[in-house]
């Protein structure tokens, strides 16, 4: 069964996995279309997550919602529904073109494969982006690269956010991929008066024209579920020694997490006694916390002088887009292409052997530096959803000439 639409005349239906994440509404668009497609047996219907501030849907594409996997939660779109298309076919019913994003972990490559082949077998273009060549929160990123690879070598279009990664990509499948720049994270609406409010204190408080003298700074971590590629045994007792005089440490986490970790047979139970450890100093404060809303994260962070990053290994990071929306300079582990993906001068360490010394650099770096700039949001948000327009449309036109032809595959170019 394929789609009914022909290209160059219908609106574009995009399939986007997922359609709900803060990443695909800034790079692709907010949804506009209808659900489609059981949820094994939820209720159908668009999401109501809310759109970002002045983004709209490119001309022509239509970005289907969604399925609503729980009323009680309807924002949550995990697992996507659509990676079970191997099984239920109906899943991509009223598509015309299939964007996978993220969510596929919790899929075997074995499944990977077979939803491949489901949406191939349906003559359904199909795009990928590679936002993480190596899974930020799964230790052994074997399997992640072996899902990775079949959508890779399966699809008709690839993208990824920089060209380290794009080198990356063909080394290891020879596939080309197009690189289109990560947008921001967050709508301006809640981002803005957080960086503006961070800009005037730093006025007040730094320069030759300060009007008083400054006040403590404050370093901020995120450790968010302690999850396996968190860093925090190894990572924050170094940091703590790495303050410049001065500065607080302010380390968050989810309460949940940590209490568990408190169990000596959590896997995270040295993370847990390293941070009942540092709470004893006068200078660092461990803040527990339940699940935080946009707009109290962006409050939270608002308050850092400096976001160090504690990731043990991934390729590129929404936390550092948030930090560019926020105005906020980061300390970056130099793992995989996130400081290529920051794209200024800043601090960076070595997550597999943080040293003191080496963090006290990246502190002065980030500290020290210059205001992180401002992003042009809009532009950047209708630069990039028109480059995957003009991708889809691309990929579409080529997919129905090659299927007349007599081959279902487009092979995937720069």
């Amino acid at each position: 069964m394929t789609s009914s639409t022909s290209p160059g005349t219908a609106p574009l239906r995009v399939r986007s996995i997922p359609a709900g994440h803060d990443y695909v509404r800034h790079a692709v668009g907010a949804a506009t279309g209808p659900a489609t497609g059981p949820a094994s047996g939820a209720a159908i219907g668009p999401s109501t997550a809310a759109a970002p501030d002045a983004s709209t849907v490119p001309a022509g594409i239509v970005v289907i919602a969604d399925p609503v996997l729980d009323p009680a939660e309807p924002s949550r779109w995990w697992p996507h529904p659509a990676l079970e298309a191997a099984d239920r076919p109906e899943v991509l019913d009223g598509t015309d073109l299939v964007h996978v994003h993220f969510g596929y972990e919790h899929r075997s490559p074995a499944q990977v494969a077979e939803f491949v082949a489901a949406v191939r077998s349906r003559g359904l273009p199909l795009v990928v982006t590679v936002h993480d060549l190596t899974n930020p929160h799964e230790a052994d990123p074997a399997a992640h690269l072996d899902r990775t690879g079949h959508l890779v070598r399966g699809a008709d279009a690839v993208v990824t956010l920089t060209h380290g990664a794009a080198d990356e990509i063909r080394r290891r499948w020879g596939v080309g991929s197009q690189v289109i720049p990560h947008p921001r994270l967050m709508p301006v609406g809640i981002t803005e008066p957080y960086r503006l409010r961070r800009l005037e204190w730093a006025g007040r408080h730094t320069g030759p024209h300060a009007v008083r003298p400054p006040e403590r700074r404050t370093v901020g971590v995120m450790l968010g579920s302690l999850r396996a590629g968190v860093a925090a045994e190894g990572l924050l007792p170094q940091l703590a020694d790495a303050l410049p005089a001065g500065a607080d440490l302010v380390v968050m986490v989810r309460s949940n997490a940590l209490a568990a970790a408190h169990d000596p047979g959590h896997a995270r139970h040295e993370a847990a006694l390293a941070l009942d450890t540092l709470a004893e100093r006068p200078d660092v404060e461990v803040r527990s916390h339940e699940l935080l809303t946009d707009d109290e994260l962006c409050r939270a962070l608002a308050g850092f002088d400096a976001l160090v990053l504690p990731h043990r290994h991934g390729t590129h990071s929404g936390w550092l887009e948030l930090c560019r929306d926020l105005g906020l300079p980061p300390v970056i582990p130099d793992v995989g292409y996130l400081v290529e993906q920051w794209g200024s001068p800043a601090g960076s360490y070595d997550p597999s052997a943080p040293t003191a010394s080496e963090l006290r650099r990246a502190l002065a770096t980030a500290l020290g530096g210059p205001p992180v700039p401002a992003r042009m949001a809009d532009a950047e948000d209708s630069a990039v959803a028109a480059a995957h327009s003009a991708l889809y449309r691309r990929v579409r036109t080529a997919v129905a000439s090659r299927r007349g032809a007599g081959s279902d595959h487009v092979s995937p170019g720069d």
